[in-house]
């Protein structure tokens, strides 16, 4: 696994590219509004990528996941896929 020592960060709240280009998946934060909601991240610089996640927030909570020691391998690309409003998606990547 190679060497990390530069994390960048999006943060989408719908449905939106998050690196057009091979990548791994860090961490991610989220927080859900009143009604919770979904979310997915694919393998793909569009929806139409493979799920390497698929998650399920409960409303009016936040949500921390840590992959620094096994990071998502996202070959060719990292793609948020977001249906709805209800949540925000922060993802740490290189």
């Amino acid at each position: 696994m190679p060497s990390f020592t530069n994390i960048s960060v999006s943060t989408k709240t719908s449905d939106a590219a998050v690196k057009s280009a091979k990548g791994w998946v860090m961490w991610i934060a989220v927080s859900a509004a009143a009604t919770g909601g979904a979310f997915q991240i694919n393998d793909s610089t569009d929806d139409s990528g493979t799920d390497k996640l698929d998650i399920t927030v409960a409303a009016n909570t936040t949500m921390f996941m840590d992959f620094t020691s096994a990071p998502i391998e996202c070959r060719s690309g990292i793609y948020a896929d977001i249906p709805g409003t209800n949540l925000k998606v922060n993802v740490g990547y290189v």
